[in-house]
């Protein structure tokens, strides 16, 4: 059983990592990743309990839950890894500015003042008449 702990452990971690990685909204790619991760944590531990359910007194029904929650990770991985392959990778269509025919650059600022002060009306400044 000693050698089971490490085996659980390992499956834990990386389900918080997936988890984390959702409460973050991690790009799909990234999920699939870690969803596969976690599921070949899962095979490691159905090995065990298959290999070593005699020798350590492992009731059937916990190869069966696992079994069942393995299927569970591998259709989630399935899914979001379907959803990762089609997502495009490059952009996703001309900019703004090439599309108006325009450069993206920022126009030259110009630093020449022109206009009056705050004393300027429609007519002129006041205080130069």
């Amino acid at each position: 059983m000693k050698s089971f702990l490490p085996l659980r452990a390992e499956a834990e971690k990386r389900g918080k990592m997936i988890k984390a990685a959702s409460e973050r909204r991690a790009p799909p790619d990234e999920a699939c990743k870690l969803i596969g991760n976690y599921s070949q944590a899962e095979t490691n531990m159905i090995k065990y309990v298959e290999a070593n359910a005699t020798k350590c007194g492992i009731p059937p029904q916990v190869a069966e839950q696992l079994k069942n929650g393995h299927k569970n990770t591998e259709k989630m991985q399935k899914q979001v890894c379907t959803v990762a392959q089609q997502r495009p990778t490059g952009p996703a269509g001309p900019s703004l500015s090439e599309v108006l025919g325009s450069s993206a650059a920022l126009p030259e600022a110009q630093t020449v003042k022109k206009g009056g002060s705050t004393f300027d009306t429609l007519n002129g400044n006041v205080l130069a008449r």
